[in-house]
């Protein structure tokens, strides 16, 4: 099937007023006026006297006629951009069109009904043929046509309407040839590549190392391409004079990403942050528990927990010689007994039972972390002789002491039930615990190897999660509760997994 855009101009008969005459039917020649001097009369093949025929004046085209015009552009673009010059425009509407027919009717808001045809012309580009009714004044006709010649970038074109004027299609005389400039019908928006040239500079932004990310930071650095992109998704609106709708959509696309990747990392720093020493002047506790130790040369770290049981300090600033300098004293002091001792870590008790505990940072081995805690308390063996003058008491009055004897047993049996179920639970309480820290370990390597830490973000912050409640389920237990044997336990315990936190990113 074909359409018209297919069809290529039909070639128009002689137009009336032209020399050529009618065929003469006898001889099949034509015939040819006669030629006659004006100041001679015309005399007639039989000798008659004739008078001379006045010419006939032009015919006028009446208002409303057909206009018409010929674009040197394909009919694909001609009709485009009439489509959309009456879809975005104010003063006409669209009635109805066929791309197949290259037929469009519109009409004007004060009454002007339009109905215009696109004509391809081959070499010569494309003809519109317009007809309107109720256009008596060519006003409406007049601005259609400005308009259109605006959008496909010519100069304004010959009057094409009205009486005497160039009939196009009608008249005899040619329509006009209107070529567009050479920049198109639309011009690119600069603003929208700009939008993503600095779009893509603030998602590069996000990957330098910096310290002090915030929230406060990236919303002020957001502001910048959120502003460019959304400038040039209203310049490239379909009534706008520029194009390049997708690229701003792009450009908003880029600074979407840049913000999430954004608040992925300050989500990061920010936990980073929360577990590093800060490393500022701090005053050496008073306490006994803190007197039993050499206060170390540096001034600088944090109390990480202070207590009348309980001390834990990080001090930055150390060196390894000032730390193997700070165990020596720290052995002089007389933590001596049942000590092991490493490069970086040193652990022993004194001879009251008190432990203390040395290590270097191995992330950061400027930081040396110092911890001692309390003896552990010893089971009450007063209750033996309780139970002896209970069995005085009931020899004195004569009654029998084995009822005595069974709830004694049974209530010891009860005991040492609690105790086991209690230990059982806190081993099983720091078993997760140091699970919990390899698997927590094993995702922080490779969440910091990963070239897409923006499809992590959502695993990122529930590890996070889990983090801080295994940490607070820990920090519940009660030290001073445990027996030795768990109280060996828990050490050993958080000995390893601190180790394995200071692996992180190694």
């Amino acid at each position: 099937m074909t359409t018209p855009f297919d069809q290529q101009p039909q070639p128009v008969p002689p137009s009336e007023g032209m020399n050529d005459g009618p065929e003469d039917r006898t001889n099949n020649a034509p015939t040819v006026p006669n030629a006659v001097p004006a100041d001679q009369p015309d005399v007639a093949s039989d000798g008659a006297t004739t008078t001379p025929m006045t010419p006939a004046a032009a015919p006028q085209q009446p208002a409303g006629a057909p206009f018409g015009r010929v674009y040197a552009v394909s009919p694909q673009q001609l009709f485009q951009v009439i489509h959309d010059q009456l879809t975005t425009g104010a003063t006409f509407t669209l009635d109805n069109e066929n791309s197949q027919t290259g037929a469009l009717s519109f009409h004007s808001y004060d009454g002007v009904n339009c109905m215009l045809t696109v004509v391809p012309q081959g070499a010569a580009g494309t003809a519109i043929r317009l007809e309107a009714t109720g256009n008596e004044s060519a006003k409406r006709v007049d601005e259609f046509l400005a308009s259109l010649d605006k959008r496909i970038g010519v100069a304004p074109a010959p009057a094409t309407h009205g009486a005497g004027a160039a009939t196009g299609f009608a008249g005899a005389a040619a329509p006009a040839v209107l070529a567009p400039n050479a920049q198109g019908v639309k011009k690119t928006s600069k603003l929208a590549v700009f939008a993503i040239i600095w779009g893509v500079l603030f998602v590069l932004a996000q990957f330098v190392d910096v310290s002090g990310r915030s929230w406060g930071g990236l919303l002020f650095a957001t502001v910048i391409p959120a502003l460019l992109s959304g400038f040039a998704v209203y310049v490239t609106r379909p009534s706008g004079k520029v194009q390049g709708r997708v690229l701003a959509w792009v450009a908003v696309g880029i600074t979407v990403v840049g913000l999430v990747i954004g608040g992925v990392f300050v989500i990061r720093d920010g936990a980073e942050a929360s577990l590093a020493t800060k490393c500022e002047a701090y005053s050496w506790p008073e306490s006994d528990i803190a007197a039993l130790l050499p206060q170390p040369k540096s001034t600088k770290g944090e109390i990480k927990s202070e207590s009348s049981d309980y001390f834990s300090i990080e001090v930055c600033g150390t060196d390894a010689k000032q730390y193997a300098d700070y165990v020596k004293s720290v052995q002089d002091n007389g933590f001596t007994v049942d000590y092991s001792k490493s490069a970086d870590s040193f652990n022993a008790k004194n001879a009251d039972g008190y432990s203390v505990s040395v290590s270097r940072d191995t992330d950061d081995e400027t930081i040396m972390s110092i911890t001692i805690r309390v003896p552990e308390k010893k089971e009450d063996t007063s209750t033996d002789g309780d139970a002896a003058k209970q069995d005085d008491k009931s020899t004195d009055t004569g009654t029998d002491s084995s009822d005595a004897n069974k709830q004694s047993d049974q209530s010891s049996d009860q005991k040492a039930q609690q105790n086991t179920n209690d230990s059982a639970d806190f081993k099983a309480t720091m078993d997760s615990y140091e699970a919990f820290i390899d698997e927590y370990v094993a995702f922080m390597n490779k969440y910091q190897k990963s070239d897409n830490v923006v499809s992590m973000a959502t695993d990122y912050a529930g590890m996070m999660k889990r983090y801080s409640e295994f940490s607070q389920k820990v920090d519940a237990i009660d030290e001073n509760s445990l027996s030795s044997e768990d109280s060996a336990y828990y050490t050993e315990v958080m000995t390893r997994c601190t180790q394995k936190l200071a692996s992180v990113g190694q």
